[in-house]
């Protein structure tokens, strides 16, 4: 789980950085990310079959934990009460979250980068 999560979060933060926000770019990104991340899901898919556990289970539950950290963090730039990495309900002493430094100055997170990138 901790090289899936580490896997999952580094692609999110590497592949979601945009130069301009035009929407072809957006689109090559997005579809980018989603190469990659259906190669690591089938990929975890295949070796959870060998090793008896429920795969798509598990990925799911840490595709969304990491996608709720994200937006939480992405979110303390708006709140007067920040909610610490070490704090956050999706953070996991077992299987962490690494917290990532920013890729710009506008956001935080991938989430933030996604998001200005589809408004704009």
């Amino acid at each position: 789980r901790k090289e899936l999560v580490r896997q999952i979060a580094m692609a999110l933060h590497g592949l979601l950085i945009f130069k301009t926000s035009r929407a072809a770019e957006v689109e090559e990104r997005l579809e980018e990310l989603q190469r990659t991340l259906e190669g690591f899901k089938r990929s975890f898919e295949y070796i959870s079959d060998y090793v008896n556990i429920y795969g798509l289970k598990i990925w799911q539950e840490e595709l969304t934990r990491i996608v709720n950290f994200n937006v939480e963090q992405e979110c303390n730039l708006f709140l007067k009460k920040k909610i610490y990495d070490w704090e956050s309900q999706f953070q996991s002493a077992a299987v962490p979250i690494p917290v990532l430094a920013p890729a710009d100055d506008a956001a935080l997170t991938f989430v933030g980068r996604l998001l200005r990138a589809l408004l704009s």
